[in-house]
């Protein structure tokens, strides 16, 4: 297991190891605009600033200066759905923190990625990501909606929180209120599982745990934290239903509007920046949970049995609620990929 300052060395290698492109020679300098909305703060503390931290460094330092990113974290330019438009347009060239949810009113098919207990591992789902399905997948996004995929961030898994009782089996969940994003797919998995899903902002998030308008919620660890979320919950099950996975989008016009050796620089620097934060919230997955549970949250390990159950009561309807959306096209694509994945990786 990685010391804190171990993991500190991780973030400050990362972010200085950019040495496989030369530097071009220097020219008018572009500001490249991103936002997100997540605070700034410690390298640790703060997965989004080591991405922008290590993206910034590497693509001034392999452009000779002539592209410098300005971030504006904090929701400064708005909302996720507000961020995925403004990309879209034009307005600002990149943005940090979209999910998939966020993408589907521009290309439905996307919604793939949404589906509960489909990667077994988050090395699985980078494998495929990486590999052709990903590439693929980006482009036909990128062709529907001028927004590019620059980089997935298969992080960590999601698992339900609550204060109500231990949740070992979906039989638990019947008749609890779970907060959840405004995604249809995240909808019906709650409500295969029995609860009431309960679409709430991120922001009025703690409040409504604390005050009871809602029992639980679904999140990955460092996000729990990233919200003190441990501090209105009693219980977490690690059920492993989805990847948390965070997109890095840039506008399709500006990024085919570079010059093959700067799409390099750009792809080259998501890389450097997506190890680097992949790196730091994976080595510090242990360290998270034992500040859940040290904040006095009951962390749970559903058995191998256990686990099926939570399986068996989504696989159906939402591959059926997918196929009505999407069709089936995209879900056999997906699924062919993981197995690839699965069988490369044994």
């Amino acid at each position: 297991m990685l010391s804190r300052t171990g993991i500190r060395s991780l973030a400050a290698a990362a972010a200085v190891g950019f040495t496989l492109l030369s530097p071009l020679a220097a020219g008018a300098q572009t500001i490249v605009k991103l936002a997100h909305t997540e605070g700034e703060g410690d390298l640790l503390a703060n997965p989004y600033w080591t991405f922008t931290e290590v993206f910034g460094r590497v693509l001034e330092s392999q452009s000779n200066g002539r592209y410098k990113l300005q971030v504006f974290p904090n929701k400064q330019l708005g909302d996720l759905e507000s961020l995925a438009e403004q990309t879209a347009r034009g307005v600002i060239q990149m943005s940090a923190g979209l999910s998939a949810g966020h993408l589907a009113s521009y290309f439905p098919p996307i919604q793939v990625l949404e589906m509960p207990y489909t990667f077994p591992t988050t090395e699985v789902a980078r494998t495929v990501l990486d590999g052709p399905f990903g590439k693929e997948l980006a482009d036909a996004t990128a062709k529907a909606s001028h927004i590019r995929i620059l980089a997935y961030l298969p992080s960590a898994f999601r698992n339900f929180s609550n204060s109500v009782k231990p949740i070992h089996t979906p039989a638990d969940m019947v008749g609890m209120k779970i907060r959840v994003q405004s995604i249809p797919i995240h909808l019906a998995m709650v409500k295969a599982l029995g609860a009431s899903p309960t679409p709430i902002a991120w922001a009025e998030l703690y409040n409504a745990l604390q005050t009871g308008v809602v029992d639980g919620e679904e999140n990955a660890p460092y996000t729990m934290l990233l919200a003190n979320l441990q501090e209105v919950q009693k219980y977490y099950t690690l059920d492993h239903h989805l990847v948390n996975m965070a997109l890095i989008t840039i506008n399709d016009d500006f990024y085919e509007g570079l010059s093959d050796a700067d799409k390099k620089i750009f792809d080259y620097a998501a890389r450097e920046a997506s190890f680097a934060m992949l790196g730091v919230i994976t080595a510090k997955e242990s360290q998270d949970l034992k500040k859940i549970a040290a904040a006095g949250v009951e962390i749970y390990q559903p058995t191998h049995e256990e686990f099926e159950q939570f399986v068996e009561a989504t696989r159906k309807p939402i591959r059926d609620l997918l196929a009505e959306k999407v069709g089936e096209e995209w879900i056999d694509k997906l699924q062919k990929a993981v197995a690839t994945a699965e069988s490369k990786l044994d």
